[in-house]
């Protein structure tokens, strides 16, 4: 008598997750362009709040969303040659060396994303990575150019 609320609780939660992990293997089984980037976060996210536990699963998902924003950040060498000149939105004091994802800016300097990064160790781990995605529930850091909160910084050294 006294399992059956918590046993249909149990049903129900267990559903939730094998909704969310066939979600997630959906996502992951075809090929992801930048237009996904939202959808996978967003999946990231669902993951994360939840109690599902797969590890796997969720490493997969931010390798997908890391490899995401490093193609956005693809560019040949004429870009490269235009864009070199760039100076920081945010201080206006050294040259651009990351971009903001979703809105794809490239528009902040080393030292002002140390700066919002919040930690040195947070900053190397972007600088040996190439990119840090940014949690949900952590601080947020706005572009300063068109104040979008970033989902994902990327160094576009």
């Amino acid at each position: 008598c006294e399992f059956g609320p918590v046993w249909g609780w149990l049903v129900e939660t267990k559903a939730r997750w094998d909704e969310l992990e066939e979600r997630v293997k959906a996502a992951l089984a075809k090929k992801s362009t930048h237009e996904d980037f939202s959808m996978l976060s967003m999946l990231l996210q669902e993951l994360q709040a939840s109690s599902f536990v797969n590890k796997k699963l969720k490493a997969d998902l931010k390798k997908r969303i890391q490899s995401i924003a490093s193609a956005t950040i693809a560019k040949d060498d004429s870009d490269e040659e235009e864009e070199q000149g760039r100076m920081c939105r945010q201080c206006g004091r050294y040259p651009v060396s990351f971009q903001l994802i979703p809105c794809k800016h490239e528009c902040m300097c080393r030292a002002c994303v140390r700066q919002s990064l919040g930690s040195q160790e947070a900053f190397d781990m972007l600088l040996e990575k190439r990119a840090h995605v940014i949690l949900p529930g952590g601080a947020p850091i706005c572009c300063p150019e068109c104040e979008q909160a970033a989902m994902v910084i990327v160094l576009s050294e």
